[in-house]
């Protein structure tokens, strides 16, 4: 165990977390949490939270909330929600079916998923994790061959670090417009097919999402093509990743899909004005607390909620975290 580990399960013994709790709630500040990948094996590229984890953490939850469906958020007033914590997953992994959905039901836990519509019926996997694979099976010099070619030059912070080489082309084809980003991304597979290197698909299936338990499980979307909105100009191109996707879940689900989360929680004002349109609570940002007071006095606030990604090694470091204390570290 390391120090860390150490440090943030003997400040939670003393009772520190506690008294941010009991701050936080004076506030009406509640937490809502974001994971993505539930997985035993450890990505260096992509780390993921271990099932045994994330039953420490889904028990140390519950010891000190109450675990809300997310619809409470828009439904519920805010005097019912000052106990409350909210759980949601991104991408929809099949991991989720796994690891993640076996526990939750063992402790009857209602959990959201905001999922990629257009990704599960054609892809199975996000152009992030095209990314992902180019990096696990490529050199380096490879990668800037194949990204030189497409016009597109990526300032490598450092070459023998896989993690940063990842983010590093994540973060800069974020930063360009879909069309170019997306034929980038379409010849990469193609790539991988002439190489005959086989991506294997990550996301659930319509089949696999009707399986789970829609009194636990609400589905949600996270748009067709994983996008950064913070980039994109284009309505039309913006109202089709927002309306397309929710209509295909309701079609394919039965669920309503009233909730939005955006991809990398990067937005505009564009994106944000027509997400109002479709939809009843949008997640735009990451590391704070959702404001009860405000949400019931700000009619635009539930359109720019923020939620806690959750990547840390302790169930104790995560009631830390979505209780603020990094945050007030500035970590």
């Amino acid at each position: 165990m390391h120090f860390r580990d150490y440090f943030f399960k003997l400040i939670y013994k003393l009772g520190i977390g506690s008294s941010l709790l009991y701050y936080n709630r004076k506030k009406c500040r509640v937490p809502v949490l974001v994971f993505h990948k539930i997985i035993p094996e450890y990505d260096e590229i992509w780390p993921g939270i271990h099932p045994k984890l994330f039953e420490e953490i889904l028990l140390l939850l519950k010891k000190h909330y109450t675990i809300l469906p997310l619809n409470d958020l828009y439904l519920k007033q805010a005097t019912e929600l000052k106990n409350a914590c909210f759980i949601t997953f991104d991408d929809g992994y099949k991991d989720y079916l796994d690891y993640a959905y076996p526990i939750l039901k063992r402790h009857s836990v209602h959990s959201t998923l905001f999922v990629l519509p257009y990704q599960i019926t054609n892809k199975g996997h996000i152009w992030t994790s095209a990314v992902i694979f180019f990096v696990k099976h490529y050199t380096v010099n490879e990668i800037d061959e194949f990204f030189t070619k497409h016009n597109i030059k990526i300032n490598f912070t450092d070459k023998n670090d896989y993690f940063k080489i990842n983010l590093d082309i994540t973060i800069h084809l974020c930063n360009l417009g879909q069309v170019q980003r997306m034929s980038a991304i379409y010849d990469l597979r193609e790539k991988f097919v002439t190489d005959k290197r086989i991506i294997e698909n990550e996301l659930l299936s319509f089949e696999e999402l009707r399986l789970l338990d829609s009194e636990l499980v609400t589905v949600a979307s996270h748009s067709l093509t994983h996008p950064s909105f913070k980039k994109e100009i284009d309505p039309v191109f913006i109202e089709s990743e927002l309306k397309d996707s929710k209509e295909i879940i309701v079609k394919e689900t039965g669920q309503e899909a009233n909730a939005f989360a955006f991809p990398f929680a990067n937005c505009n004002a564009l994106s944000i004005v027509l997400a109002k349109k479709l939809y009843k609570l949008c997640f735009t940002r990451i590391s704070d607390f959702v404001e009860l007071k405000r949400l019931k006095e700000d009619k635009d606030y539930i359109y720019d909620l923020p939620r806690f990604n959750v990547h840390h090694y302790t169930a104790e470091e995560v009631f830390f975290l979505i209780n603020g204390f990094h945050k007030k570290l500035g970590k």
